[in-house]
């Protein structure tokens, strides 16, 4: 790895922390996904390694600072993994509108699979654990609150990645 790829891994991943560790300060809700943001970001700009490894490190580092366990190791290595993705996904040339839905569809898949994979964790089958991660992305279960707290947060981190890569490219950075 290169130096110029481990300083771009190390100021992504730190922004991504210090803007999700200010994110809870002011509330507990996600209304954006940040760390997931960033990772997407990254991996466009910078290549599927550099995503992976901001997707898994700002996951990490910020839960240890906010509340550590074992989802911090499923939620980091499935944000990696959805970067990597991205890297293949995204197509500039198809145009603004299609690489929002496919963002948002990863986005949308990063939240179903993290919910699922955490509540097979916690005991509850595998068919259950995924209808329950998917309903609970558009309405309250297993503790939640939140009416359509999902597709607000999936259109929001979209829209944060494609305005941050469209940014990011124009400026050269």
């Amino acid at each position: 790895m290169k130096s110029r790829e481990i300083a771009t891994v190390a100021v992504f991943t730190s922004l991504a922390v210090v803007f999700r560790v200010l994110k809870n300060i002011a509330t507990p809700i996600q209304l954006v996904n940040i760390p997931l943001a960033l990772a997407l970001t990254s991996a466009i700009l910078y290549g599927a390694r550099v995503g992976f490894l901001v997707g898994l490190l700002s996951y990490i580092f910020s839960d240890v600072l906010i509340f550590p366990g074992v989802w911090s190791i499923v939620n980091g290595i499935l944000a990696g993994l959805i970067a990597t993705l991205y890297r293949w996904v995204y197509t500039p040339e198809a145009g603004r509108a299609f690489n929002f839905v496919a963002t948002f569809l990863l986005v949308f898949a990063f939240d179903i699979l993290t919910s699922g994979l955490l509540y097979v964790l916690f005991g509850v089958s595998v068919l259950e654990a995924f209808i329950v991660g998917l309903v609970g992305l558009f309405f309250p279960v297993m503790g939640g609150y939140l009416v359509g707290i999902g597709p607000l947060t999936e259109t929001s981190t979209s829209l944060l990645t494609i305005m941050l890569i469209e940014e990011l490219k124009r400026r050269n950075i």
